[in-house]
């Protein structure tokens, strides 16, 4: 039974997830975040495209009340990339109901990517409480 539970509320945070970002392009609230860090992580990717690597990018945007909210994100890119100044800006979108859910703006455009997210919560969630 716990099993059970655990495996649904997987594929639940799994539909919130995909929803929720492609939500935010239309419905998210827009602000400017400074970029805190940009680390990158590991070597080089193992993919047919040399060069390329994974970034974990920090920032940190002020909601209208003045409260100040942390945010992450992950990108690839090439070997070269710029060093966080504290000065870089980037646009962010977040829910005005809840800020600590949010995204690169350009992380929150429509994509197949959070369609298959989605698919994938609903299918854990039904063959998981599917009748045996």
């Amino acid at each position: 039974m716990l099993k059970r539970i655990l495996i649904t509320l997987l594929g639940m945070a799994l539909i919130i997830y995909g929803v929720g970002m492609a939500m935010l392009g239309f419905v998210g609230t827009r602000a400017t975040a400074v970029i805190t860090s940009i680390r990158r992580q590991g070597g080089e990717r193992d993919e047919a495209v040399p060069g390329r690597y994974t970034y974990s990018i920090g920032y940190r945007f002020a909601l209208p009340d003045g409260r100040i909210i942390d945010g992450s994100a992950t990108k690839i890119g090439s070997s070269v990339h710029v060093k966080a100044t504290g000065t870089s800006t980037a646009p962010v979108r977040y829910f005005a109901f809840f800020p600590y859910f949010n995204a690169l703006e350009s992380h929150t455009a429509p994509a197949i990517g959070q369609l298959i997210v989605a698919i994938a919560g609903v299918f854990i969630v039904f063959t998981e409480n599917r009748r045996r």
